[in-house]
C-alpha cells in the first residue's frame, strides 16, 4: 500500500466516515432525534478536533509530535531489543496483523471500559461520555482527555511495542472509525452482524440507557461483541419484545466542552470532602 493510499483512507476515516454517517441518519432512523440538540455544537467541536488543531499548531506538526511520542516510548519504554515478542508483528502478514490488532484492541478497550464503569474515579471521566441526552453519531467524540488516554495508550504502546505495519495501523482505524460512529447512530442497522460478533446502534444502544435495569452494566465491548458474550456482559433482547431505550445521558450535565473537562476533577472533589454516611 502506498503512502499515498494510506494518506487518503487515513484523511476518509477521519472526516469522510464523520459526513457519511450524518447523511444517513437523516434519511434512516431508529427515532426521531433533533439534529440541533443540546451539546451539538461542541460535539462538532469534539469530532473536528484534529483540524483545529492543525490550524493552531500547523499541518505538519501532529505527524511531528507523533513520531518524536513513537521515538520516545521505543527508547524508553522499550529500551531492551530482543524483549519477549517485540517487534513480533514486523514482517508478518497484514492478515496476521489485523487479526493481532482487532484482538488486542477489542480487549483492551472491554477491560478499559469495564474499569471506567466500575471504580468510582475512572467514571467521573467516563461519565463525560455517557452525559449527552442523545446518542448519535456525534456524540461519539464526546470523551474527557483522561478517559481517551486510559481506552487509547496501552493500545498504541503495544503497537509499537509488536511494531505492526502500517498499512495494518491504517487499515484498523478506517474500519474502527466507521464502527464507532456507527454503533452510536440513529441509524436502524440489522441484528444479523451479532452472529459474527459485531456491534450494531441496536446492541450499544442498551449500553448507553439509563432505564434501571440497564443503567450502563452491559455491552462493554467496543466494535465487537466477543468478549460481553464471553463475560455474560451481553444484553441483546428482541426489540419486538424489549423495545429499545430512549433515555440517555444526564439532563443536568453541562454540554460545553470546557465545562466537560474540568466538572470530573470537581466531583472527585466533592466525593473525597464530603463527609462519609454511617
Amino acid at each position: 500500500m502506498s503512502t499515498t493510499t494510506q494518506y487518503w483512507i487515513t484523511m476518509f476515516s477521519t472526516y469522510g466516515w464523520v459526513l457519511l454517517l450524518l447523511i444517513m441518519e437523516r434519511i434512516w432512523t431508529f427515532q426521531k432525534q433533533p439534529l440541533l440538540r443540546p451539546g451539538f455544537f461542541w460535539d462538532v467541536i469534539y469530532t473536528y478536533q484534529n483540524i483545529v488543531l492543525q490550524i493552531i499548531f500547523w499541518t505538519a506538526a501532529p505527524v511531528i509530535v507523533e513520531r518524536i511520542l513513537a521515538n520516545w516510548l521505543t527508547q524508553t519504554v522499550f529500551p531492551i531489543e530482543g524483549a519477549f515478542l517485540q517487534g513480533a508483528l514486523a514482517d508478518r502478514s497484514i492478515v496476521l496483523n489485523l487479526a493481532v490488532l482487532f484482538l488486542m484492541g477489542e480487549s483492551i478497550f472491554y477491560v478499559a471500559h469495564y474499569l471506567a464503569h466500575k471504580i468510582p474515579f475512572l467514571w467521573e471521566f467516563h461519565r463525560v461520555h455517557h452525559s449527552s441526552l442523545i446518542v448519535d453519531s456525534f456524540s461519539t467524540s464526546r470523551f474527557h482527555i483522561v478517559d481517551r488516554i486510559l481506552f487509547t495508550l496501552p493500545n498504541i504502546l503495544l503497537m509499537i511495542y509488536f511494531k505492526a505495519r502500517p498499512e495494518a495501523i491504517v487499515l484498523y482505524f478506517f474500519f474502527r472509525a466507521f464502527m464507532d460512529r456507527y454503533i452510536h447512530s440513529n441509524i436502524p442497522g440489522p441484528r444479523w452482524p451479532h452472529k459474527f460478533m459485531l456491534s450494531s446502534p441496536t446492541f450499544h444502544r442498551w449500553h448507553h440507557s439509563t432505564n434501571p435495569p440497564i443503567l450502563h452494566q452491559k455491552n462493554f465491548g467496543g466494535n465487537f461483541i466477543f468478549m460481553d458474550v464471553l463475560f455474560g456482559t451481553a444484553y441483546d433482547p428482541d426489540p419486538k419484545e424489549h423495545p429499545l431505550p430512549t433515555r440517555f445521558g444526564e439532563a443536568d450535565y453541562s454540554n460545553n466542552l470546557i465545562m466537560q473537562q474540568v466538572l470530573p476533577f470537581y466531583y472527585l472533589y466533592k466525593r473525597w470532602t464530603q463527609p462519609k454516611q454511617a
